[in-house]
């Protein structure tokens, strides 16, 4: 199950980017957070009883430099027995402004040990992608099709829906499950949305929306298949994405927004030049905000909270306001 979070999670953070109105200008740097909590399934007789989280989500970069992403996904499950366990997934990465390299370095933590650490690097050489992982001991693959990493299939997607495609599918590495697979996406895309914003949505502006559905299969899924999850969620004319909805089938999470911040912002004055990205250790600094530590704070927090008054953008769910137990955590990811 939690190779699936990880997955929804970095959908989740791919949809929730801010990006300029005519898209001319490319992305905006942004911080978002999410308050998860578990909708009520008649279905879910073997699913823990209670679950309740949040997920933090940071974007930097511009179509001169390449993208930045920082994000975290902090879950508690409880099993209605009082016992309770907290699953903190982190991911930072970088893709270069013209989708020839990604980068990512992924953690998860289960109350507060570190399960897995996978650095990758993936460099797109024609239809195929090389791709190097260091793991317990390093790894090296070839990705021998067309695949699209995550700001470049957030890119598409808001393009197709302004240009009112309703269905396209794409097949996507964005580094989830120990950064060994490549999964197939179908995205759909309705009509616009008529009906007034809610309170949370208001502050994202006056610009149409459209209901999306991301659906994520196994590489080699085909036929009536019904895929590994789906999230949906409304796709703002900005970029913004508000009610989110993460269906694992036996279970669903909702998301709602509860923190929206524009980030400074550097204008991109230059034509993006077709160069290598850095290296995986060149991404975020470790003191930038919401960048994932490479190991729990000794005191107990899990990470430092970014330099703002974001609802604890970074910081692992304080006892008092997370998912089951604690109200509602922070989160940055990595599985």
């Amino acid at each position: 199950m939690m190779n699936s979070l990880f997955r929804s999670a970095a959908i989740a953070c791919a949809f929730s980017a801010l990006v300029g109105p005519t898209l001319a200008g490319g992305l905006v740097p942004h911080r978002v957070a999410y308050d998860l909590a578990l909708e009520s399934n008649s279905q879910m007789s073997d699913a823990p009883i209670n679950m309740k989280g949040r997920m933090v989500y940071e974007f930097t970069g511009d179509a001169c430099q390449g993208y930045t992403v920082n994000f975290r996904f902090v879950l508690e499950t409880g099993d209605g027995e009082g016992n309770s366990a907290i699953t903190d997934l982190r991911n930072r990465n970088f893709e270069s402004a013209d989708s020839r390299s990604f980068e990512f370095r992924s953690q998860t933590f289960v109350n507060e040990v570190q399960t897995e650490d996978v650095n990758g690097t993936a460099i797109r050489d024609g239809d195929k992608v090389n791709v190097k992982l260091k793991l317990t001991e390093d790894t090296e693959f070839t990705i021998d099709k067309p695949v699209i990493f995550p700001t470049a299939q957030l890119l598409k997607t808001i393009t197709e829906a302004e240009k009112g495609t309703t269905v396209f599918s794409d097949d996507i590495y964005d580094g989830s499950d120990g950064g060994q697979h490549v999964f197939h996406t179908s995205t759909v895309i309705g009509s616009p949305r008529t009906t007034p914003p809610d309170d949370s949505e208001k502050p994202i502006g006056n610009f149409r929306r459209w209901p999306v559905t991301v659906s994520y299969f196994g590489a080699e899924a085909g036929g009536d298949q019904p895929p590994d999850y789906s999230i949906s969620f409304d796709l703002w004319e900005n970029g913004v994405s508000s009610k989110m909805r993460l269906d694992y089938g036996d279970f669903v999470l909702n998301g709602k927004i509860v923190h929206l911040e524009l980030l400074p912002e550097t204008p991109c004055t230059k034509e993006p030049t077709p160069t290598v990205a850095p290296t995986a250790t060149t991404p975020p600094a470790e003191n930038q905000p919401a960048t994932a530590p490479s190991k729990p704070e000794s005191d107990g927090r899990a990470a430092e909270q970014p330099k703002s008054d974001a609802p604890a953008a970074t910081d692992a769910p304080p006892v008092d306001k997370a998912p089951t137990a604690p109200a509602a955590p922070e989160p940055k990811t990595g599985e």
